[in-house]
């Protein structure tokens, strides 16, 4: 073959430098990382504000692309990375503000990544209800969470709240798997099939404490430091309520809801409690208030004179009463429960409903019969969660088992109410 003509030898060399063009492209082109886990929560305004966290391999910042849906550019925000307790998947974490109210963003974690999306939380409620889903104890086992979820995913949310007990994994770095079934149990059935993420709001419980409690520990300083060491996990995982770990959010003028720890990094009275009065003080203008814990005042299942049951009714009680809260939600014991509506510790037509008890995804306990407890209007030994939906002033709750069965309402008869804001066919 004669190679001296020159145009086949500048077709040899076309050839050749557009082959080694595709060889170095297919080399350089590194695939999108699907994120191994997706979270999102507030830690400040949830009308405006979102807190979004992916977890990866990968300790390098990443970019996030959003914008706001049905607009056409996207912008970016670099990640924050952090550090995931005994793993070496590493927390990727972005902070969006300037959101406006009652509107749909749209996110992907990567140039030709998925597309999924988030919803601000709406300025007003005196038209349209604002729904939420509150439990406890999420996760004896994946199966039984999931089973839960999508139960919760089926009425659509706006978020959902899980008031500690979460993976049960006792801050243990032997139970790391226990963490990654949790955030595979919350990307399988917490983001609907449209792609909206339902955000999350977590307190603490005693199984993220290693031995249950700081009063289990010699050394515990009430520090940071302290916190973050006996739960390693709750302190470095989430970004809301972060230290001390306990918190509010203020949802405009409509909404604070408190989360409080039950003994368990932080002592029921003193600082926390001094806090809690202060800030119930300054929000007593706010439409609803909503505080959330672990041990329950009520409980269900455990002795009514139980060390921290009765710290609860002592220290925290009468500023809930004081403040004109009417729901409040307690976890721990691992059933379903809902009081009459309780002041000083007797039934009152103007007292507190006390809503539990940590049932989400455990193995349900036998429960104390509500015909011979005194402050029990329902219980059962059943795995559920309470859907609270709140319009104006309003308020009506359903509490749903994980097969989807509707096993209690407030007030008693709420589609009869003429100021129910919802009914059942038109969530599902």
């Amino acid at each position: 073959m004669n190679f001296n003509s020159k145009p086949i030898q500048v077709f040899l060399l076309l050839f050749m430098f557009s082959s080694w063009g595709q060889a170095v492209d297919a080399k350089d082109v590194r695939p999108q990382e699907e994120p191994l886990a997706i979270f999102l929560t507030w830690t400040d305004d949830p009308l405006r504000t979102i807190s979004i966290d992916w977890h990866l391999t990968s300790s390098d910042k990443q970019v996030l692309y959003y914008r706001l849906k049905g607009t056409d550019d996207w912008k970016k925000s670099e990640s924050r990375v952090h550090d995931f307790p005994y793993s070496d998947r590493k927390i990727h974490r972005v902070a969006l503000k300037g959101l406006t109210p009652r509107h749909n963003y749209e996110i992907k974690f990567g140039e030709d990544a998925q597309v999924y999306y988030f919803r601000t939380m709406p300025e007003d409620i005196s038209e349209e209800p604002l729904r939420i889903a509150i439990g406890g104890d999420s996760m004896h086992d994946q199966a039984f969470m999931e089973k839960t979820n999508r139960q919760v995913a089926s009425y659509d949310p706006h978020f959902a709240v899980i008031g500690g007990d979460l993976a049960y994994a006792n801050a243990l770095e032997k139970n790391l798997d226990r963490w990654y079934q949790w955030f595979d149990a919350v990307k399988n059935t917490l983001i609907m099939e449209d792609g909206r993420i339902i955000p999350l709001v977590l307190g603490i419980g005693n199984h993220e404490v290693l031995s249950g409690s700081f009063s289990r520990h010699e050394d515990f300083k009430f520090d940071d430091e302290s916190r973050a060491k006996i739960a390693p996990y709750y302190y470095n995982l989430f970004a809301f309520p972060g230290q001390p770990g306990y918190g509010v959010l203020d949802f405009g003028e409509y909404l604070s809801f408190f989360l409080l720890d039950s003994d368990h990094t932080n002592p029921i009275d003193g600082v926390q409690k001094e806090w809690f009065r202060r800030e119930l003080a300054i929000r007593n203008e706010q439409t609803h208030i909503i505080p959330l814990y672990h041990v329950p005042a009520y409980p269900s299942v455990r002795d009514f004179n139980g060390t921290s049951q009765s710290r609860v009714r002592e220290h925290w009680l009468p500023m809930i009463e004081k403040a004109g809260v009417k729901l409040v939600f307690e976890n721990h014991d691992h059933a379903y429960k809902r009081t009459y509506p309780l002041k000083n510790n007797e039934i009152h037509q103007d007292g507190v409903v006390y809503i539990g008890d940590g049932s989400w995804g455990t193995n349900p306990r036998e429960v104390h019969d509500a015909a011979t407890t005194w402050y029990l209007e329902k219980s059962q030994s059943i795995r559920a969660f309470t859907l609270v939906t709140l319009q104006g002033s309003a308020f009506n709750i359903i509490s749903v088992d994980e097969d989807g069965n509707v096993i209690d309402t407030y007030p008693a008869n709420p589609l009869d109410n003429k100021q129910a804001p919802w009914k059942l066919e038109s969530l599902h």
